[in-house]
C-alpha cells in the first residue's frame, strides 16, 4: 500500500514539473528565436529556436493527450 501511495505522489508532481519544463522550452525556444542574435549568429539562434520551440510543443501535446486519454478511460 506505501509503495502504491509514494509512486502515486512522484507520478502526480512529475507531471507537474514535466508541464513546466516543457513550458520553458517554449519560452526559451521563442526568445532565441526573437533576440539570440545579440549572443550568437542569427542562423545558428533561428535554429536552436526552433529546436526548443519544436520539441516543448511536441512533448506538451503528447501530455495533453496522454491526459485526455487517461480522463476518457475512468469516465468509462
Amino acid at each position: 500500500m506505501g509503495r502504491f501511495v509514494t509512486e502515486k505522489y512522484y507520478y502526480f508532481y512529475g507531471m507537474k514539473i514535466k508541464r513546466t519544463i516543457y513550458f520553458f522550452c517554449i519560452l526559451s525556444g521563442a526568445i532565441f528565436m526573437a533576440g539570440g542574435e545579440r549572443m550568437m549568429a542569427k542562423e545558428i539562434a533561428m535554429s536552436i529556436g526552433i529546436v526548443l520551440l519544436m520539441f516543448g510543443i511536441y512533448k506538451t501535446s503528447v501530455s495533453w493527450s496522454a491526459d485526455s486519454r487517461k480522463e476518457k478511460e475512468d469516465h468509462e
